[in-house]
Order: C-alpha cells, then sequence, then structure tokens
C-alpha cells in the first residue's frame, strides 16, 4: 500500500475506511493515534559575529605570545604567532591578520579576507607585504619569502587577499 504523506485522515473508533488493496479497514478504539503537530518557540539569539562577513573571513586562536593588532599571524597548534618574512619553518602556516591584540593566552581575532581598515594607517595606492615580526610594508622583501598581503585601495584601508609565499 502506498503512503501519501499530504494525505491526513481523521478516523474515530468505528470508522471505515475503504483502500484498493482491501475493501474496508475498520479503526479500533486500540489503533486511534493523535498526532499534534504545534510550531515551536524561537530560542534566542546567538551571540553577535565578526564585524563585515562569516564564513572563513574570521577566525579566533588563542594567542601564544604577546600579540599587537595588525600583525600577520601564522598558526602552530591552535595558537597564533607574528610571522615574519625570513620564518621559513613557519612562513606556510600563514593564518591571517590579527584585527584585535591581546597578551598570551587570550583570544585573538584573525581576519582572513575582506577590508581591513585603520585609522592610524597611511597607504599609498598599491600592494601591501609581510615584513619582518609580523608588520606590514609596502616595500617588497629582497630575502626571505615574498607574500602578498593585499591591497592598500585607501591610506587607511587594505583589501586582504593573501597569496602563497614564495622564496626570494
Amino acid at each position: 500500500m502506498n503512503c501519501d504523506s499530504s494525505v491526513v485522515f481523521d478516523l474515530q473508533p468505528g470508522s471505515i475506511l475503504v483502500t484498493p488493496e482491501q475493501s474496508h479497514v475498520v479503526v479500533d478504539r486500540e489503533e486511534v493515534t493523535h498526532v499534534v503537530i504545534a510550531p515551536g518557540e524561537q530560542g534566542p539569539p546567538g551571540p553577535a559575529g565578526p564585524p563585515g562577513g562569516g564564513g572563513d573571513q574570521y577566525v579566533t586562536r588563542t594567542a601564544g605570545q604577546t600579540i599587537s593588532a595588525n600583525r600577520v599571524l601564522y598558526d602552530r597548534a591552535g595558537l597564533v604567532y607574528p610571522l615574519g618574512q625570513t620564518d621559513g619553518d613557519n612562513i606556510f602556516a600563514i593564518l591571517g591578520l590579527a584585527v584585535s591584540a591581546g597578551q598570551a593566552g587570550a583570544q585573538i581575532s584573525v581576519q582572513r579576507s575582506g577590508t581591513v581598515t585603520d585609522s592610524g594607517w597611511s597607504w599609498a595606492f598599491g600592494r601591501v607585504y609581510l615584513g619582518a615580526n609580523g608588520q606590514l610594508t609596502q616595500t617588497p622583501p629582497t630575502s626571505g619569502f615574498s607574500v602578498l598581503i593585499g591591497f592598500a585601495a585607501t591610506a587607511t584601508s587594505i583589501n586582504l587577499s593573501i597569496n602563497d609565499p614564495i622564496e626570494v
């Protein structure tokens, strides 16, 4: 017997249901089942996410040491540290740009893509690279690794687009 879940019968004890496979079905008192479907209540809202997007644009990690905001970080076993362009041991573990600061053990917000704005910046229109100790620079490195972090579209903002490191 094929059942169509969109068809609902409200059978009372003693009702007769005629089906193509059977001549009739009598509903006994023991067979009566009442199913009540009612909408539930909406739960409380969750915590606010980071500004400007979602997905993998932001991640939160634990600082492995004191970290300043606007430093490029690498991830090692869930702890983040500033990454310099000569750090060949960790260069491929690049995570993103710290958008918050904190002491060792603090939670740090790290932005991986999108636009970062800081009123203290004064960039020239152009490319932004990884420098020493996680700092940002517009001077391409001459030793270690060249890592394009993004593009300064205005004096106070960088459009992040972290590229793979290239050994120079």
